[in-house]
């Protein structure tokens, strides 16, 4: 019976299919709240980090209006390449146009540095908010604008660079006199703001180029990951999560439209998603639960539905192959306990009904084989009437005499042995009485030869028993007058089967069968209907086979190689 047909198996399905999509369900709502609480916190740090974007181009743009204006319209910057750097008028207009700077700082105060610088004189003016900045980053700052082209990206827009291992934001404005007018913003500036917003304990932000480098001081990652950041400014994502050493983060992106930066905010989603823990922990406990409670339905199912089934099933698997003694046991289950008295009840009643039907049987059995029994002997009868008739006739007065003794033995035996079975050697001797008769009538053309183990003799079998092959052999082999008809009788162990099984082989030297007659002996062994006169004796011992063996026996027709018929025998071996 095929595994997927059982009931185990059927069960099993029906109860995965019940939990598997009660997990699935389960495991989607945690997703699904996840990205709520994902999408709710990208969309309020996007508000956060738009409006602190807007306020930073704000005054960035303030900025770029001072530095156009002051580059073009500040009377002292534009008249600082008309003096000569060591007169007096110089010095007094480079006077001028540091105070200037000093007192347009006041107005910005998230602006580090404003200065001036004269590329014709190399003269870089500067002011600062209480002069914080170091002499080394003013210094690199004249020599980086020695340094500026003229398509320079600082001339167009705001532009990060690092000065003194620093990041900057720096803008530039160049007049027609090659004085350029600048401001310097550091990013630290920047950052502070908001990230003393609400980010404290949640969360971290950054400033970023647009080409990828992290602006910002403490902290840094891998460059595919900057390089991911940096590609996620340019579409439309709201957020987008990474692992970064080992912990998912939430990235929240926006662009700056007057500098070439992008503002990011990154919280753990440890954090962000701290109120689901005991959610997802149940999430991920569910399957575990769920095969627990599996293999406990199963369990219980065990005992109460599959172990009295599969009893039942072996019960009538021992019943149907005959072992009408098995009794099922008995269950606490009222249903099985109903199931279980009606199948050993119905067990007795099949065991008594074939007790009396082998009993029957065996009557039906006994009739047949004494009818079939009968019908062979007066088949001998007569050939042997005819055998005497015909020497009597001839005035074989003495071979007529010792012709009715062989019949008187003959007969003798057959009523002697009116049994269901004789020993081998007294078979066989009433065989030789019959060549004996036959060999009387045909004493120069018919001999005989007889081969038994001493071991076999006293196996039994039913009389009379392999006698029409003999006779079969004598009326159609012996047909060649001019030499000596010989059979041969071998009794023997199966060579295949020594220990069970024996060969009774029959063997002459006549014309043989032709594959006609070997054709119809076949269809003769399968047919249970009766037979006529000719095939009468084949036809008998092939029931007597079947009656007395069944399939245990069997009766083979061939033909020897070196000439002749043969018939092989096989039957159980069976002592007395």
């Amino acid at each position: 019976m095929s595994k997927y047909r059982s009931l185990r198996f059927k069960l099993i399905i029906g109860f995965v299919s019940v939990t598997v999509p009660l997990i699935l369900f389960l495991v989607y709502s945690n997703w699904y709240a996840m990205n709520v609480v994902r999408t709710q916190v990208a969309e309020s740090q996007q508000s956060l980090l738009k409006m602190y974007t807007n306020e930073m181009d704000g005054i960035l743009t303030q900025v770029d209006n001072y530095l156009l204006s002051s580059a073009f319209q500040h009377a002292g910057i534009t008249s600082l390449t008309l003096n000569d750097p060591e007169s007096d008028e110089y010095t007094m207009t480079r006077i001028q146009v540091l105070n200037q700077l000093n007192a347009d700082l006041v107005n910005y105060k998230w602006v580090s540095m404003l200065f001036v610088y004269s590329s014709r004189n190399g003269d870089l003016m500067s002011s600062e908010h209480n002069r914080a900045l170091s002499k080394q980053i003013k210094d690199e700052l004249a020599v980086r604008m020695t340094s500026i082209k003229p398509n320079a990206a600082v001339l167009k827009e705001w532009s990060t660079v690092r000065i003194n291992g620093e990041a900057w934001l720096l803008r530039l404005e160049k007049n027609d006199f090659n004085v350029y007018t600048g401001a310097l913003i550091s990013v630290k500036t920047l950052m502070d703001p908001i990230q003393n917003v609400n980010l404290a304990g949640a969360g971290q932000a950054l400033l970023m180029s647009n080409s990828g480098e992290l602006l910002s001081q403490g902290a840094s990652f891998p460059h595919s990951i900057a390089e991911r950041i940096r590609l996620m400014g340019n579409t439309d994502k709201q957020y987008e999560t990474l692992t970064i050493d080992q912990n998912k983060m939430l990235v929240v992106t926006n662009a700056s439209q007057q500098s070439d930066t992008n503002l990011i905010v990154m919280i753990s989603e440890k954090q962000l998603l701290q109120r689901l823990v005991y959610y997802q922990r149940i999430i991920n406990m569910t399957p575990f639960a769920a095969i627990l409670l599996l293999l406990i339905f199963l369990f219980f199912l065990r005992g109460i539905i599959l172990k009295p089934i599969h009893q039942l099933i072996r019960g009538m698997k021992r019943i149907k192959d005959g072992d009408l003694t098995y009794r099922l046991e008995h269950f606490t289950s009222q249903e099985f306990e109903h199931i279980t008295n009606n199948f050993n009840e119905m067990a007795s009643e099949i065991s008594d009904l074939k007790i009396n039907v082998y009993e029957e049987q065996l009557r039906l059995n006994k009739s047949e084989i004494k009818q079939l029994q009968l019908q062979i002997h007066p088949h001998f009868l007569l050939n042997s009437l005819n055998v005497v008739f015909n020497l009597m006739e001839s005035r074989e007065i003495k071979l007529a005499q010792q012709m009715v003794r062989y019949i008187m033995n003959y007969f003798r035996f057959v009523t002697r042995t009116a049994v269901p079975l004789v020993r081998m050697e007294e078979e066989i001797e009433h065989i030789v009485t019959y060549l004996q008769i036959q060999k009387m009538r045909f004493p120069k053309f018919l001999e005989y030869q007889v081969e038994v183990e001493d071991a076999l003799k006293s196996v039994l079998l039913p009389p009379v028993l392999f006698q029409p092959f003999v006779e079969n052999a004598i009326i159609h082999g012996f047909l060649i007058r001019n030499q000596t008809f010989l059979i041969r009788i071998a009794v023997e162990k199966d060579p295949d089967d020594p220990s069970r099984s024996i060969l009774i082989t029959i063997s002459d030297n006549g014309t043989g069968f032709s594959e006609e007659q070997l054709s119809l002996l076949l269809k003769l062994g399968h047919s249970r209907q009766a037979h006529d006169h000719e095939h009468l004796g084949i036809g008998n011992v092939y029931e007597r086979l079947r009656l007395n063996y069944g399939e245990r026996a069997s009766l083979r027709f061939a033909n020897a190689l070196e000439g002749g018929a043969k018939v092989i025998l096989r039957l159980p071996l069976q002592i007395e």
